[in-house]
């Protein structure tokens, strides 16, 4: 495999643009809601689309600049030089939620209803992390491979960028998985902590409202944690999960609540 591939962190815009285009392309085949959440087409001409891809392209790359803990890695295919697989790892060398965590906004949508509830779903996918990982850690936000180059062993490199990281800083992992990556994830030690269950209800909720709830609550969301280097019995006893302990606490004979 290490002849066919090669792993490349980005370094400018136009790695940045590449990494888009993987993602919508993974994030249609199969269709995921959140593509929607996170990058509206508004309208349905391809020209609407169009400008949706250029604006996540710019938004993505201002917001990778403004966070210092992002790391985008991608994945090339020697032969035909494209990019094939990406994702992307931050690492929180101290707590990221010192200063409180506020609320999620989506200003890439227009003021309205639709807004509201995208960033309702998108408070609701991060509040287990901001719960339960006041500490530092690496988080995995983003991981797409094209349709036609999956099962090839591009996500394992993926995985590897950010759990050596991990491993090499003695930090725990943290992400919110899809159905489709569980099994991917697993493999690295990641363990189901709890499924996201969302909250749409509204009182006298308008049609606006219900057709949000019809064409954009995502499948169900795991919440996957990985404690320090992968060890999830110590001593003889089992971790069970972020609220509990970690490795290092159980050797010292400690516990963290």
């Amino acid at each position: 495999m290490a002849s066919k591939y090669v792993l490349k962190e980005a370094k400018d815009e136009k790695d940045m643009d590449v990494i888009m285009d993987v993602i919508w392309a993974a994030n249609y085949t199969p269709y995921d809601p959140i593509a929607q959440i996170i990058f509206p087409v508004l309208g349905y001409t391809p020209e609407d689309r169009a400008a949706s891809i250029t604006e996540a392209k710019q938004r993505f790359w201002s917001q990778h600049l403004a966070d210092p803990a992002s790391h985008w890695f991608y994945v090339v295919e020697l032969e035909s030089g494209k990019a094939v697989g990406c994702c992307q790892w931050q690492i929180f060398t101290a707590n990221p939620f010192a200063k409180g965590s506020g609320r999620i906004e989506a200003p890439w949508w227009p003021e309205g209803e639709y807004r509201g509830f995208c960033e309702d779903i998108l408070n609701q996918v991060y509040l287990p992390r901001k719960s339960w990982m006041q500490k530092p850690f690496l988080a995995l936000n983003w991981m797409a491979v094209l349709p036609t180059h999956r099962r090839r062993g591009i996500g394992s490199l993926l995985m590897n960028a950010g759990i050596t990281r991990a491993d090499d800083l003695n930090l725990e992992c943290w992400m919110e998985s899809s159905g489709m990556g569980k099994p991917l994830y697993e493999i690295f030690g990641f363990k189901p902590i709890s499924t996201i269950q969302f909250d749409t209800e509204r009182t006298n909720a308008s049609d606006v409202w219900r057709r949000c709830e019809h064409d954009l609550i995502p499948p169900t969301i795991t919440t996957m944690w990985r404690p320090k280097g992968g060890l999830w019995t110590v001593n003889g006893r089992t971790v069970e999960g972020p609220w509990e302990a970690d490795p290092e606490d159980i050797k010292k004979g400690g516990i963290r609540i």
